[in-house]
């Protein structure tokens, strides 16, 4: 074999490491143009969240401004409060240049004070019922031609408004004769004129597609129109209403008092407590049974537990009799929307949970009978669960929560009670509970309508029944 000219070995060592030199030199400017795009992109990103930031701060200052000047925000003090304690929280997110921080602070002020703007535009005027509750996607137009816009609390409905949800939102509706509408995901109705029923004008819907749950007041009913019929819910009921958005068919049910139902094609139908109507077409069939709610047995309503020494919870309930299976459902708001847990095949009447986090929960449990019909669900029952070492503390029975004050700042006859105590501690100002954040601290407005010197009451509970408790002494002037 030929020995390998050793020029010829230089030449092709050397051309090797210029090829490679030159990928090397190509990715590095690769490299350097994406780190200087990736510094400029976000350089202006966060510019632009600066202005957003600062822009929906002003706004929402501007809505505080006019509320201040307002008699009748008075009513409104839980949402006045609230709104104004984001505001600072914004406007301190803005200095400390936590510019996402502030956005989203100010964007919570700006929806809060402007629902009470709207409620106080409408109040004394056409206005049947306004959301007492919104969870997720829930909008509402006015009239057929209006855009539609994002439901805010206190926000009024009139008749003629359209109202509704995405697959992720729900909500609680009430009018004025107190009929209280909870609507169910993918809904959508309208507000329709009163009609009369039982010698008196009745709050009326008309149901385009979706689910909605109503109880009645003592003194007057309400009537829900579907596509294929119309349905009257006698007074000091609770009922449902489901209607398939392709087919149009409809489930009437009512889960207590009673319900009457009338097609298009003049069959009728009385609904009793823990009945339903199946409607298709002109057709109605003949009122079935629904399962019994549910009785929930363990644990008990309102227990707290350790998540240090505690890590799963059995939930029971009644058998009912009939029942093929069972759903579950767990959840961080009163709406159940977002389930932590939405199980609908528990066979046996219990559940076994793992716990993986603090907070507090709620749960509720329903029956589907032998045809496959889910019935009505039941009561809900609350638990939290809280970390006896989550801020360093000792174990149970050892040390109360903490509980530090701000400074209990007056505006007229309303005081804002700021503060913080451990994640996880019941709170409660002057005896009514308080919902607290997940770092621990709260905020609530208090009224006071006596006039001179009042005692305000704090009070920190966590989950082995140790307390602390705080007094502040407030001075009411004549208004």
């Amino acid at each position: 074999m030929a020995a390998r000219n050793p020029s010829r070995a230089g030449k092709d060592w050397y051309s090797i490491s210029v090829d490679t030199l030159r990928g090397w030199g190509f990715l590095l400017l690769i490299l350097v143009i994406l780190a200087v795009g990736l510094f400029v992109w976000q350089r202006v990103d966060r510019r632009s969240i600066e202005h957003q930031a600062a822009a929906v701060i002003a706004d929402a200052g501007r809505m505080l401004q006019e509320l201040g000047e307002e008699k009748r925000v008075a009513g409104f003090a839980s949402e006045y409060a609230a709104g104004r304690l984001s505001l600072d929280e914004a406007k301190t997110k803005l200095a400390a240049k936590d510019f996402p921080g502030a956005l989203d602070a100010g964007q919570k002020s700006r929806k809060m004070l402007r629902s009470i703007l709207d409620a106080l535009a409408l109040r004394g005027s056409s206005g049947l019922a306004q959301f007492n509750e919104v969870e997720g996607d829930v909008e509402y137009r006015r009239g057929d031609g209006g855009e539609w816009q994002e439901a805010r609390l206190r926000a009024h409905l009139q008749p003629g408004d359209y109202v509704r949800t995405a697959e992720n939102g729900s909500a609680q509706i009430m009018f004025v004769d107190g009929t209280l509408y909870t609507v169910r995901p993918n809904t959508q109705f309208i507000v329709t004129p009163s009609t009369a029923g039982g010698g008196s004008p009745e709050q009326a819907i008309e149901m385009e597609y979706g689910w909605v749950n109503l109880s009645t007041s003592e003194r007057s009913g309400s009537n829900v129109k579907t596509p294929g019929a119309i349905a009257r819910v006698k007074e000091d009921s609770e009922a449902f209403v489901s209607v398939d958005k392709g087919s149009n068919q409809g489930r009437f049910g009512a889960t207590r008092g009673a319900m009457e139902l009338s097609s298009k094609s003049g069959l009728t139908r009385e609904i009793k407590g823990l009945q339903q109507v199946v409607q298709t077409g002109d057709l109605l069939s003949e009122p079935k049974p629904l399962p019994a709610p549910p009785e929930p047995s363990e644990p008990d309503d309102n227990l707290a537990l350790d998540l240090d020494s505690t890590r799963k919870l059995v939930l029971a309930w009644a058998p009912v009799p009939g029942a093929s299976r069972y759903a579950l459902q767990v959840s961080r708001n009163i709406l159940f929307v977002d389930n932590v847990i939405d199980a609908e095949n528990r066979s046996r009447p219990r559940a076994t949970l793992g716990l993986r986090g603090e907070g507090t929960f709620l749960w509720r449990v329903a029956a589907y009978g032998s045809d496959g019909v889910l019935g009505p669900w039941s009561g809900t029952r609350k638990f939290r669960v809280a970390s006896s070492h989550a801020t360093g503390g000792e174990k149970k029975g050892s040390t109360p929560p903490k509980l530090d004050l701000d400074e209990v700042k007056p505006y007229g006859s309303i005081f804002f009670v700021t503060g913080r105590s451990d994640p996880g501690a019941r709170i409660e100002v002057n005896g009514e509970q308080v919902k607290s954040n997940i770092d621990g601290s709260f905020n609530k407005p208090v009224q006071l309508n006596k006039e001179g010197w009042n005692i305000i009451e704090i009070r920190a509970r966590d989950a082995w029944g140790n307390e602390t408790v705080r007094r502040s002494r407030v001075f009411v002037e004549n208004p």
